[in-house]
């Protein structure tokens, strides 16, 4: 993945989370607000690729986000296997808002950019507008004029 296109997608990302978490909203705050985004991603791709699959993404994109925040530890929790963002809610609740939508935009990022590798873009593309249909809203608007 290229760099503007992982920029674009950590873009997406964090609107996504500031539209449901709300405007000044604390890291537990953005915390849920990822979960929800992350459960809202993983309805719609279970019938794809499974809970085992979007499993394995997640943990993939854990790791590979860990390496540029290292502070992100993944703590086992009860959650079920497919909550992208369970594993590592602990250390992002633990940071300022700013930080903490930085590294779960791009834990969602990742993510995501693992999915387009693994199924293509336009299917991606597709499905993520699907579940984050207010992640595409201003740009639905730009391209009828509105």
């Amino acid at each position: 993945m290229t760099a503007p296109e992982n920029a674009a997608l950590r873009q997406l990302a964090a609107q996504v989370l500031v539209r449901r978490a709300g405007p000044g909203a604390d890291a537990v705050a953005l915390v849920a607000a990822a979960r929800v985004a992350s459960d809202e991603l993983a309805g719609v791709l279970a019938p794809l690729i499974g809970y085992i699959g979007i499993d394995a993404l997640a943990a993939r994109a854990r790791h590979l986000v860990q390496q540029e925040y290292p502070w992100l530890a993944e703590i086992r929790d009860p959650e079920p296997p497919e909550a992208l963002i369970s594993h590592i809610s602990g250390s992002l609740e633990q940071q300022d808002p700013a930080a903490a939508t930085e590294a779960a935009a791009a834990v969602l990022a990742t993510f995501t950019g693992l999915l387009i590798k693994l199924i293509g873009e336009p299917l991606a593309a597709s499905l993520l507008r699907q579940a984050w249909p207010d992640g595409f809203s201003d740009a639905r608007a730009e391209e009828t004029g509105a």
